[in-house]
């Protein structure tokens, strides 16, 4: 079986090989374009048929990266292997060994990896580290100029603390077109003077995974005879008003017990970052950079009259009325099984979860975006949480970047990444085998299009990151002493950021 699959995954690369040397030989339209062929026809020219050629930019792509020479030599990337999914973006196996939704993946990846080789003629090394570890070691990397690692993948919180250390590369010194549909877009607003130090884009899973959406319970909707949520959802009345009355009137002592647990009923469950994702999701954030932007700005600070209305509202949704259960920070599984057990009308989560919801829960569900500040809000919001995946590149090997094609090995494995792994991560597993309606798969387009990256969530030691969501779970009006009391540190820690970057 195994040799297989490799001879089927070698004529896969014959096959796509001679479609790009196919494609080279024809003049191919703007990638932004279409281009109309209309047939000769007889010469009335009514019965003439309009044929519409689109150019698909990752095809594009590969045929313009044919010429890379990595001389047959290792390429590492470094990755966290102790968090879930982080091994999954870099490894895999000849076969997988289920057949699960993660062999989709995996078999991506292994396709990606073969491809990778060949067309860059180089030995794809993966090499697992710990999420305790990783910074030691770049850090010994860099130190010692060994040129052992070409990219690191690590969340996006230690990799903010590797950039501050001088120990990553700047992405805006090569000449790469961040703006092309591979690479994702919102991070290039962590500019830092003129520095990019992280890229995440279709490489990454985790980064997707961490990404908080909101699921309801189709059975329970309906027996509370509560609107469709797609509906609301489209027609823009998706609110946190909308969605604190609906839940008000589900929650029920379910024991009898007289104590409000985790085996009561809810009209909402959450895990304890509901806080940040109701923030975010009313298009709040801390700090405001971007890489048109010559200094990181304090975003919140003409804001503070409506964050009070949202921590309002959040603190009514988590707190009044037992309509919600929030799990102590650990306890996450108890708010799921609330959802499974059927006993949450709606629930809050990372995207990660609905892979083993799918497998476990036998009620139907569906998913929807997190609700908006108001009606005026014109899109519907969300974050990633700071374990999520990112793509740095050490310092160690600027003597490469400069004398080989380390930019084009970039690219192809970025464009590999969303020619291959992101279909199968998004496209089969999330929106086609973890949902069970494609309504759901419509608002996971809705979702993804439309993430917050907030630089406090990553550089936690501007001490924002958790003000908000303390203050919700708590259930404290002193948000804004608090976030004034820190907002005086602010031009201090950035200048000082900004020196160690500049080092």
């Amino acid at each position: 079986m195994k040799f297989c699959k490799i001879l089927s995954l070698i004529l896969a690369v014959l096959m796509l090989v001679s479609t790009l040397a196919a494609c080279g030989e024809t003049t191919e339209p703007d990638e932004t374009q279409a281009q109309t062929n209309a047939p000769s026809g007889s010469g009335n020219g009514d019965n003439a048929e309009t044929e519409v050629e689109t150019v698909d930019p990752a095809e594009e792509a590969l045929d313009r990266l044919t010429d890379i020479d990595w001389g047959g030599d290792d390429f590492c990337i470094l990755f966290v292997s102790d968090i879930a999914g982080y091994a999954e973006e870099v490894e895999a196996e000849a076969e997988a060994s289920d057949q699960t939704s993660s062999a989709v993946i995996n078999d991506a990846v292994y396709e990606r990896n073969i491809l990778f080789e060949d067309r860059c003629h180089l030995t794809f090394v993966p090499s697992p580290t710990t999420t305790a570890g990783v910074t030691t070691q770049v850090s010994a990397e860099c130190q010692t100029n060994a040129g052992d690692y070409a990219l690191i993948t690590a969340p996006a919180s230690i990799t903010a603390k590797m950039a501050t250390s001088g120990y990553l590369y700047n992405y805006l010194e090569m000449a790469i077109d961040y703006e092309k549909p591979w690479w994702d877009p919102g991070t290039l607003d962590f500019a830092l003077d003129g520095n990019i130090f992280f890229m995440n884009g279709a490489h990454n899973i985790v980064d997707d995974d961490v990404t908080f959406v909101f699921m309801f319970n189709k059975t329970l909707q309906q027996e509370a005879k509560i609107e469709d949520p797609y509906t609301t959802v489209r027609n823009g009345d998706w609110t946190l008003d909308h969605f604190n009355t609906i839940i008000q009137s589900v929650s029920a002592d379910s024991d009898g017990n007289g104590v409000w647990d985790e085996k009561d009923t809810y009209g909402f469950s959450a895990p304890s970052s509901i806080g940040n994702t109701l923030f975010y999701g009313a298009g709040l954030r801390y700090v405001a950079n971007s890489r048109d932007m010559d200094y990181p700005e304090l975003a919140l600070s003409n804001q503070l009259e409506k964050a009070a209305q949202v921590l309002e509202k959040a603190q009514a949704i988590v707190h009044e009325n037992n309509s919600s259960y929030v799990a102590k920070p650990g306890n996450e599984p108890f708010s799921r099984d609330i959802f499974v057990q059927e006993r949450g009308l709606f629930y809050c989560e990372a995207a990660s979860y609905l892979r083993a919801l799918n497998q476990t829960m036998e009620g139907d569900y569906g998913v929807v975006p997190v609700p908006k500040f108001d009606k005026e809000q014109p899109n519907y919001l969300t974050w990633t949480h700071d374990i999520g995946s990112t793509l740095s590149i050490p310092t160690s090997i600027v003597d490469e970047i400069e004398n080989q094609q380390f930019e084009e090995v970039l690219e192809a494995y970025v464009v590999l990444s969303y020619k291959l792994v992101k279909p199968a991560y998004y496209d089969t597993m999330l929106t086609s085998r973890n949902v069970r309606d494609p309504d759901s798969a419509e608002m996971l387009d809705l979702i993804f299009q439309n993430r917050t990256y907030d630089m406090a969530m990553y550089f936690t030691d501007l001490g924002f990151s958790s003000l908000f969501s303390d203050c919700v779970i708590g259930n404290t009006d002193n948000f804004s002493s608090k976030y004034t009391s820190n907002s005086k540190r602010f031009d201090r820690q950035i200048q000082n950021i900004l020196k160690h970057i500049s080092q």
